[in-house]
């Protein structure tokens, strides 16, 4: 179900139409929403398709009932039975691999198509296991080296720019050339940085002989780590602004700071997994209607090779492959060692998937929850509505079906 612990008016009007569409009978006179789009689409990443955000629409690429597209398609973008939506986003996907794999599958004359991609890009898991969860038991070298690759890859910004202009660019020809549009997501900053209460916090797997090693949350790894995100963030939003006015960037930091939606807010004790206002899942988050003990007690099943969840179980195999008599840490779940390798088998590897060894929960860690999602939906319904209401009143232009403001300069970041 839909979380209301975001923007009221945005789960009411998911409330509306959820009920709208269930109707048997939908009057003659009652006006579609959006009567113009007809191809929907959603390509991306692991934050594109939803992950554990919701009921699993698809197993291969992790696609859930609560990610925005979905949200978007079955509760905002009305009531439409001649729409349809390409949902194609897949976790772990970079720039590269959404650009060949999922941008040949789309159809043609697509009207509105989301994207979300670069995260991959910039190594985003290697820097979760290093630096946060140690998913392969290391050192604090490895958490450097991790955050210096990261610094690296964005101080050359014409790499991830060219990736996702790359991606734009193959877009492009996909659209409807009369009024196609794009809206590509950007993400969220994790963390609170405004004092040192989260740093004695750690969440690390895996328990140390020595607890000094232990990783913890402290004030200049969530600073750096937000840095890095917001970089992020910079150099997608110039790609997108380059693209041309068919394209636009959503960037929904400042809401999910305003709602107290990171960790380590002012005020909150680490770890509070199932607060309120807290947009990401923790290991141990459960949500509203979830099986808790699913969650935190089974495993779900083997995972694929190259998503984020494919990743950790890689790492986690990994770890015990080199140190079969290391545990988990207090209060952190547990590991099933009877699946650890069967024989002939590398690092957990089964074909195409590999063992997943320890709580079902973690497949998601520092993902968005459904009021996230909604957070997203919310932003590109809101600009749908604005340029329909200024269409209508004649304050703007269409030309080739591409909203001007008049001033000879196509539209630029979305910024809500």
């Amino acid at each position: 179900m839909l979380h209301t612990n975001f923007l009221p008016w945005l789960s009411a009007t998911v409330t509306f139409f959820l009920t709208f569409s269930t109707a048997t009978q939908i009057p003659l006179d009652t006006p579609t929403k959006f009567p113009w789009i007809q191809t929907f689409a959603s390509i991306g990443d692991s934050y594109a398709a939803g992950l554990g955000s919701g009921s699993r629409l698809d197993w291969s690429c992790s696609r859930y009932s609560q990610s925005y597209p979905n949200i978007l398609h079955t509760a905002l973008l009305g009531d439409n039975l001649n729409r349809t939506h390409q949902f194609l986003a897949c976790s772990g996907a970079t720039t590269t691999e959404v650009l060949e794999k999922q941008i040949p599958a789309l159809t043609q004359n697509v009207d509105v198509l989301t994207i979300s991609a670069g995260g991959n890009d910039i190594g985003l898991t290697p820097i979760l296991s290093a630096c946060i969860f140690q998913f392969y038991l290391d050192d604090a070298a490895a958490c450097n080296a991790s955050l210096a690759a990261a610094r690296a890859l964005l101080a050359n910004e014409t790499l991830l720019f060219n990736n996702v202009s790359a991606l734009l660019a193959a877009a492009a020809p996909k659209l409807n050339p009369v009024h196609g549009r794009i809206y590509y997501t950007g993400y969220a900053t994790f963390f609170a940085a405004d004092d040192t209460a989260c740093d004695s916090v750690s969440w690390a797997l895996w328990r140390r002989v020595t607890p000094t090693a232990t990783p913890h949350l402290s004030l200049a790894l969530r600073a750096e780590l937000n840095a890095l995100v917001r970089s992020a963030n910079s150099i997608i939003a110039a790609a997108v602004r380059a693209a041309g006015p068919h394209a636009q960037f959503v960037d929904y930091d400042a809401q999910i700071a305003a709602q107290r939606g990171r960790f380590c807010e002012p005020g909150v004790q680490e770890p509070a997994p199932n607060r309120e206002a807290l947009a990401f899942y923790e290991w141990d988050t459960v949500d509203v209607g979830e099986d808790a003990g699913r969650l935190l007690n089974g495993m779900g099943g083997d995972v694929r090779e190259g998503s984020f969840e494919g990743e950790i179980a890689r790492l986690i195999n990994r770890t015990l492959e080199a140190c079969p008599g290391c545990e988990v840490e207090d209060g952190k779940g547990w590991v099933d060692r009877n699946r650890t390798r069967t024989r002939g088998e590398g690092e957990g590897v089964v074909g195409d998937t590999l063992h997943w060894l320890i709580p079902d929960s973690y497949k998601r860690v520092f993902h968005l929850r459904p009021g996230g999602h909604e957070i997203v939906a919310g932003l590109v319904l809101e600009d749908l509505e604005r340029r329909g209401v200024r269409e209508r009143e004649g304050d703007e232009r269409v030309t080739g079906g591409v909203v001007d403001d008049g001033d000879g300069v196509g539209d630029k970041r979305l910024e809500l």
